[in-house]
């Protein structure tokens, strides 16, 4: 039930607060900490210790620091110390095994040592020695060059340690001859059978593969150096190691929870047709000698999403080290980035073309060196779902020195992650956004590119407009989100998305700076800082959205089909009417012919018109059908829905209006990209999608089926069309918990039979009485309860504003003149009137048209004909009511406001002209209608 899963997931996050789980998060100047106490932890890898609530960094060289606030750091380790070492006690004796293979006083580490790179989680299920469960794990790797490294795990009841060695898990570097390698004090044969691979052999876990070696050396063109493991675990709470560096490649293994070993695959390939060897596992990115090391996945549940980071060039301060990101729907992938291009690499592939890059070597006016080789990172996810980003950074200072950042991150609308600007100083997220006009000036701008080199690139000056435009170094248009701080930007051809966000500068003040950050699908990401202080405030909240779009036109609405609440997997609400737009133009679904809806009518996108009753060619209502597929009706004929017009999965197919009968070409199934869409049939087996042919920008762009591969001209934003609501008569299903509102005797109830409602307008104020149909409204009772009572013409204890929430549903709002307040049960610091509730839970319902006959408005003045249905005709900022928002409904406004006696505006001009929610007409309407026709809000 959707109620059980929204107070399961409240109570979750409730307790997770009081655990002290989530991080203290400010702006304020007084408690910003000019000076954090840094360390230098290269390969940090982080984890939460949820018994002490601190936060540890665990790096290479056996160096480790914790924290309260990822910001200030403690070190605890003491790096290769050979005794007493805070990590592994006596080092040599206890990490002997690995060291037999790699890591000690060979090649590389010639007199010293090479432990690199682990990552420590807290694994409950491990059994210890003595039988008892749970354990913290940590998976390093001991290394002597580029191919010769093996991986291990180690084990402890304490965090800080110290570990026990468990055992070795995998090998590179190895031939298939007896080579002999070493010095005058160490020489390791390097023959595979010195490795664990023949135990695995010969117990039947592994299948000799003669691919291993190339001219009887290790073959690292396809296979990896064993380093930079880390654990993550799928949906299905299956753990895996991902691993590897360089060379041949990232792979990834499944692990045994209990042991904390690897189960070895058999050998083969992916459907999709990547490498799956039975010792190394499943190749999931990199190959044929190309840079990228350092791998860590996350998966993130509101995307739904697996993300790979790992890091390509060289790790010092001009090798151009820089952070990529890819993802997958599946814990072993196929991971593709953001252009839809795999991570697992041919021969011939231009390395820097994979990838989404993150960041580059930078500089802005505010630091005082520049950010060089940030890169190695690891991730954390807290439990409010807040992400952040933590790397390791050397400096424009002429050393290899390096210190541990940590930045926010966030998940732009189409699903990628972008990293803030500046590095995280305890800023918390606007959830609502800010007033488009205090966010516009001037910004230093950096476009992270695709390159993987050593160059610094320094911010450039541009000007965010007033109007929506970019100017300065570079040019196109931006847009804030109506109701977030998502923007989305157009420069020259790329579209990035990502968020305004206010920061600290850096610059030791506690000066705060407004920040934007995004990515596009050119595998680029973009960061502005604004140049002058920011003393804005997060906006408003808009708490009702109305359009003037219809909720059902016709009488062959469709009415609930499959039961379910929402689409398939979605968050989306079936039987709602929606806005298809397409992320690349910009442009709307549509039926081709706007006037007369047919079958065979062709598919195509153009500019939205404008949510008027001529415009239902541009909304579809979206029906769940059950097992995840559903159907989109056109509102001009609901017996109508979008079909691909031959029953087949072939590129190019056009698309067509048909008669719904429920075959396999008239369903779809909505695949979540970020908060984007793609649309596959069901005729493809889920392989094809709505595609605008061509990548056309154009009005009358075709609309086609093409193989789905996540660009953005495959990709839609799908939003409500927060349509009006006539007299007729509907159901009302809750979202809150699936069932619908209905009548038991005199009873207002949610029970699983759906009642009929009849929508009565009172024309003298256009709200609504909510009727069984006969002589029975749904009335609100001193004790705060509802009923069927007698209707009772002009009571206002039965009149109801149908208030449009932003998923597409209503409430029922109860428009009082009366003192009494809700029951004490309910907040009335939340529910400004008395909303229609059961069990004190304000519920929200969609609404479905029903077949019974449209009821007739009740009519209760002698001047009725003269506001007949105002809120029905709403047109918002149509002050001359001549169906269109111009210059001109600004000027009439602005005459009226100044008492012009030669202007009028009409009693429904009036209505259209209430922008700012209140109940009269004043200069503040006025400044919400131009900045509307000057781009910079929604009305």
């Amino acid at each position: 039930m959707k109620r059980n899963r929204y107070l399961s997931v409240l109570t979750s996050a409730v307790l997770s607060l009081t655990a002290l789980t989530a991080l203290p998060q400010t702006v304020a100047a007084g408690d910003y900490v000019p000076e954090k106490r840094r360390v230098s932890v290269h390969d940090p890898s982080i984890v939460r210790d949820e018994k002490t609530l601190t936060f540890y960094i665990f790096g290479s060289h056996i160096e480790a620091a914790k924290s309260d606030d990822l910001q200030n750091w403690n070190s605890f380790a003491n790096g290769y110390a050979k005794t007493n070492n805070k990590l592994f006690g006596i080092l040599s004796d206890n990490l002997k095994k690995a060291f037999a293979w790699a890591g000690e006083d060979l090649g590389d580490c010639e007199n010293g040592f090479a432990v690199w790179a682990p990552d420590v989680i807290w694994n409950p299920d491990y059994r210890n020695g003595d039988g008892s469960k749970g354990a913290y794990l940590m998976y390093f790797c001991t290394s002597s060059d580029y191919r010769t490294s093996v991986i291990a795990y180690a084990a402890a009841q304490n965090i800080e340690g110290p570990y026990t060695f468990v055992d070795t898990l995998v090998y590179s570097g190895f031939t298939d001859t007896t080579v002999n390698w070493g010095n005058a004090r160490k020489t390791v044969n390097r023959r595979y059978s010195n490795t664990n691979i023949q135990q695995l052999i010969d117990s039947g876990e592994v299948t000799f593969n003669t691919q291993w070696f190339s001219n009887h050396e290790f073959n690292n063109k396809l296979y990896p150096n064993a380093i930079d493991p880390t654990v993550y675990t799928d949906t299905n709470g299956r753990m895996y190691m991902c691993y590897g560096s360089w060379s041949g490649g990232i792979f990834t293994l499944e692990l045994d929870k209990e042991t904390g070993k690897c189960i070895r695959p058999k050998t083969g390939t992916t459907s999709d047709g990547r490498m799956v060897d039975s010792y190394f596992g499943t190749k999931i990115s990199g190959g044929y000698g190309k840079s990228g090391e350092g791998p860590f996945i996350e998966y993130n549940e509101k995307t739904g999403f697996y993300y790979l980071f790992v890091t390509y060039g060289g790790l010092t301060s001009n090798g151009g080290y820089n952070m990529r990101v890819g993802r997958s729907r599946e814990p072993l992938g196929p991971f593709k980035d953001a252009a839809g291009r795999d991570m697992v690499l041919n021969s011939d592939t231009d390395l820097n073309s994979i990838g989404l890059k993150l960041m580059t070597n930078y500089r802005f006016s505010s630091l005082p060196r520049a950010y060089m080789a940030g890169g190695h990172n690891s991730v954390y996810k807290d439990s409010i779902g807040e992400w952040y980003l933590v790397y390791h950074t050397r400096f424009d200072d002429g050393t290899e020195y390096h210190e541990v950042r940590t930045h926010k991150m966030l998940f732009n609308d189409a699903g990628w992650p972008v990293v803030l600007p500046y590095e995280f100083s305890g800023e918390f997220r606007f959830k609502t956004g800010f007033e488009p006009a205090s966010l516009a000036g001037e910004y230093e701008f950096i476009n992270h590119g695709t390159g993987t080199d050593g160059k610094i690139t320094s911010a450039e000056k541009i000007t965010l407009n007033r109007d929506g435009t970019i100017s300065g170094a570079v040019s196109g248009t931006w847009k804030e989100s109506a109701d977030s701080s998502s923007v989305r930007l157009r420069i020259g051809n790329n579209v990035y998305s990502g968020f305004f966000f206010p920061q600290y500068d850096e610059t030791g003040t506690g000066r705060t700076v407004m920040t934007f950050t995004a990515a596009g699908s050119s595998n680029q990401s973009v960061w502005g800082v604004s140049t002058a202080p920011w003393t804005g405030t997060e906006r408003e909240v808009q708490k009702e959205y109305f359009g003037s779009g219809q909720l059902c036109y016709d009488k062959n609405a469709v009415t609930d089909t499959s039961g379910n609440v929402s689409i398939g997997d979605t968050d989306l609400l079936s039987n709602v009417p929606y806005t298809i737009t397409n992320v690349n133009s910009g442009l709307v679904l549509e039926s081709a012919d706007t006037n007369n809806a047919k079958p065979g009518t062709g598919i195509q996108q153009w500019a939205k018109r404008g949510n008027k009753s001529g415009d239902a060619n541009q909304d579809f209502r979206i029906t769940d059908e059950g097992n995840g597929w559903c159907r989109l009706t056109s509102m001009q004929d609901e017996s109508l829905c979008v079909a691909v017009r031959q029953d087949t999965a072939e590129n190019g197919a056009e698309l067509e209006l048909q008669t719904y009968t429920g075959t396999d070409q008239q369903l779809w199934k909505l695949i979540r990209s970020g908060s984007y869409y793609g649309i596959v049939s069901k005729c493809s087996g889920g392989t094809a999608a709505l595609d605008v042919y061509e990548w056309s920008t154009e009005n009358g762009g075709a609309v086609k089926q093409w193989e789905f591969w996540g660009g953005d001209c495959q990709l839609w934003t799908i939003t409500p069309t927060y349509a009006a609501v006539p007299a007729r008569a509907y159901t009302a299903r809750s979202v809150m918990n699936g069932g619908f509102l209905s009548r038991e005797g005199s009873s207002v109830v949610i029970s699983d039979s759906p009642a009929e409602w009849e929508l009565r307008t009172d024309h003298n104020t256009g709200l609504y009485y909510l009727t069984d149909g006969g002589e029975n409204a749904v009335t609100y009772n001193e004790d705060g309860s509802f009923s069927m009572m007698p209707f009772s013409d002009g009571s206002s204890g039965q009149l109801f504003w149908i208030s449009c929430r932003k998923d597409g549903s209503y409430v029922f709002d109860l428009h009082r003149e009366r003192s009494y307040d809700p029951p004490a049960s309910i907040s009335a610091g939340i529910y400004e009137n008395a909303y229609i509730y059961i069990d004190d839970i304000s519920e929200h319902f969609v609404l479905a048209p029903s077949k019974a006959p449209i009821p007739e408005c009740i009519e209760t003045t002698d001047t009725a004909s003269e506001t007949t249905d105002m809120k029905e005709r709403l047109l918002r900022g149509d002050v001359d009511c001549d169906g269109s928002v111009k210059i001109a409904d600004a000027v009439l406004l602005a005459r009226y406001l100044a008492e012009d006696s030669n202007v009028t505006v009409t009693a429904q001009g009036k209505v259209n002209a209430e922008l700012n929610g209140t109940d009269s007409l004043t200069t503040e309407d006025l400044s919400c209608l131009l900045q509307y026709l000057a781009g910079s809000r929604e009305l």
